[in-house]
């Protein structure tokens, strides 16, 4: 897990880089601010980038608590 400040509401923000390991059929993805929606971090990657909001603590908030 890495952070990410976005450029556009400045709130940081974690995020995941998954890769399904196939040949071919890369893409690039966007880690997508999950505040404002705004693309940030971007990879080429046969996977999928999962973003998440952040705690009081900097701690990533798991998708079914947020």
């Amino acid at each position: 897990m890495d952070f990410y400040q976005c450029k556009k509401c400045d709130r940081k923000y974690a995020y995941v880089v998954t890769d399904m390991h196939v040949p071919g059929g890369k893409d690039r993805e966007y880690a997508i601010c999950p505040y404002c929606k705004e693309p940030g971090y971007s990879r080429v990657t046969s996977g999928f980038i999962y973003t998440y909001k952040l705690d009081s603590e900097g701690k990533p908030i798991p998708k079914s608590q947020a």
